[in-house]
């Protein structure tokens, strides 16, 4: 019998280390704010990407997605590129993936809803290479779904209409990188307040994970760096002050795309 326990631990290990890496592909369809969709997208290492296609008199608009998972769910930003280098957020939403459909809520009013899975035989077959999400629809799109950018401007948002802009550049003199974060408060008339600017953050020789020190002790949080976006994970406990009143930095951070 102990020897059974034995094997039948070594065999869920093994499952679960299979499983880790593995690229998992959805198709989805239903109602988003009363607004027919369909959404494709691949899951690996609890990082969601793909498009979200919106149906709208007759048009259809396509918005990518970025998403992480948050203890049992997911949040997801689904968002499209507009002119002069800027981008429109379209849905934030909290879900988790129940018996293959997606089942959640959308974040800025709380109502429920639903996508059901689908298959559909007009989509392009999928790349189903590690590392690589090919969109079904677009032919030729691709994101990297790992990889690693020294520095770059990303764009903040959530669903209570704070805004930021991050900055995170290499510098190879000092090998250290230059964060800092604004929130455009302008929807509660408050103007624009600072809320992050710390410099020094060194990269971990061991881990590549960050640690920045603070007025009051360290921080040290992950940075991993996707094909159009970046996430943020809190790997300790934050010091009071290090980030300004009420400042945090965890969350998904859209690559701007370039001006011009």
């Amino acid at each position: 019998m102990r020897h059974r326990s034995i094997i039948l631990i070594l065999c869920l290990l093994m499952a679960i280390t299979a499983s880790a890496g593995e690229v998992s592909y959805y198709f989805w369809k239903g109602k988003l704010d009363n607004t027919e969709v369909k959404m494709a997208c691949a899951v690996k290492d609890d990082v969601m990407t793909g498009e979200i296609f919106q149906y709208i008199d007759g048009s259809t608009i396509v918005c990518n997605v970025a998403g992480t998972r948050n203890g049992n769910l997911f949040d997801i930003k689904a968002y499209r590129e507009i002119g002069e280098g800027g981008i429109t957020h379209i849905y934030f939403l909290r879900a988790e993936i129940k018996n293959g459909d997606l089942v959640g809520i959308t974040q800025n009013d709380g109502k429920k809803f639903k996508l059901k899975k689908y298959s559909d035989p007009y989509a392009y077959p999928i790349n189903r290479q590690n590392d690589i999400y090919s969109s079904p629809y677009i032919e030729g799109k691709t994101f990297c779904l790992t990889g690693w950018e020294h520095g770059g401007m990303y764009l903040y948002q959530n669903h209570m209409g704070v805004r930021g802009e991050l900055e995170l550049w290499y510098k190879p003199d000092t090998e250290s990188f230059t964060l800092s974060i604004r929130r455009d408060s302008e929807a509660y008339g408050g103007g624009n307040d600072a809320l992050v600017g710390v410099s020094g953050i060194h990269p971990d020789e061991n881990t590549g994970d960050f640690n920045a020190a603070c007025c009051e002790g360290s921080y040290h949080f992950s940075v991993t760096f996707h094909d159009h976006f970046l996430i943020i994970r809190q790997l300790s406990a934050q010091p009071a002050k290090c980030f300004g009143s009420g400042a945090g930095i965890v969350g998904i951070y859209i690559l701007m795309p370039a001006k011009g």
